[in-house]
């Protein structure tokens, strides 16, 4: 199957008989076009997907349309589409399991292999640290205000932290100014976590993937970057300092303005999840 054809027949396994439990309805004519539409766009049919349809299939048209945009014009492959979308809920700060499990499958549907997956996961889990991106500056402007930070900062830094700043943009590719103020606070952390999050940079050796021939460092620098942009950009994070970073990055290493539009497009889609958990409750509980 190619990367770009999307799977005609895309129900993950565990939904053909999970619908059973809430006595699932017949789907009438229009509902069922509806539902070939969704799987011929490459949607994983679920439960709540058909809950949705039955409850309002008007409303289920209209986040068709919605949808349709990114998955149409394909700015970015197939692939790339699922393993952005995989980040996205993946994310700790979303962490929604019906579709961490569709767009895993989703994205082996397309062509990726368990070591790209694990590899989107890896470059998500990063996110923790916003926690001391947001944490360090608040803490030296305190610091500064109550007179407890030092009264003048040294212009350079020490030998070992030159070394791990130059360890840091040798690995992950670029520098801001913003890691200035941990590199200075906690070297021991910064040198951890530079470790941490450069683990998916790594030179590949040839048994950790599927072509033993050729050494790789996993998903192309550009793919890194929009999973960066999706997981910084979702609605349940937006966190505009890192989110701008590495837009900046993405177009660095060959992203175009249409590519780094349409991983907004597919964030923007995590709305509906209020919807498809809502409907399938629903949907339950109209049948108790």
């Amino acid at each position: 199957m190619s990367n770009d054809q999307p799977d005609q027949m895309n129900t993950h396994p565990a939904a053909a008989n999970l619908g059973e439990a809430h006595g699932r309805s017949e789907l009438s004519a229009e509902q069922e076009a509806l539902k070939a539409e969704f799987v011929a766009a490459g949607g994983t049919w679920s439960t709540s997907w058909e809950a949705l349809v039955l409850l309002d299939p008007g409303y289920f048209s209209a986040y068709l349309r919605l949808r349709s945009v990114p998955f149409r014009r394909k700015k970015l492959p197939r692939k790339i589409q699922e393993l952005v979308l995989l980040s996205l809920n993946a994310s700790c700060t979303t962490m929604f399991t019906p579709s961490i499990q569709a767009h895993t499958w989703g994205a082996l549907q397309a062509g990726a292999t368990r070591s790209e997956i694990m590899e989107v996961l890896e470059l998500a889990s990063v996110l923790g640290i916003h926690a001391v991106n947001v944490g360090v500056p608040l803490l030296q402007e305190v610091l500064r205000e109550e007179q407890l930070a030092p009264s003048q900062v040294a212009d350079t830094l020490d030998h070992r932290r030159e070394a791990l700043k130059s360890d840091f943009i040798n690995k992950r590719g670029y520098w801001h100014s913003s890691w200035e103020n941990v590199l200075e606070l906690d070297p021991d952390f910064f040198e951890a976590y530079t470790e941490f999050s450069s683990y998916p940079f790594r030179q590949r050796q040839p048994s950790e993937q599927s072509d033993e021939n050729v050494m790789s460092q996993g998903l192309e620098a550009k793919v890194k970057e929009l999973i960066y942009c999706a997981i910084d950009c979702a609605t349940t994070h937006l966190f505009v300092p890192g989110l701008k970073i590495h837009i900046r990055n993405a177009l660095k290493y060959g992203a175009g303005p249409e590519e780094i539009m349409e991983v907004f497009e597919l964030a923007s889609l995590m709305g509906i999840h209020t919807v498809t958990a809502g409907a399938e409750v629903l949907a339950s509980l109209s049948k108790t």
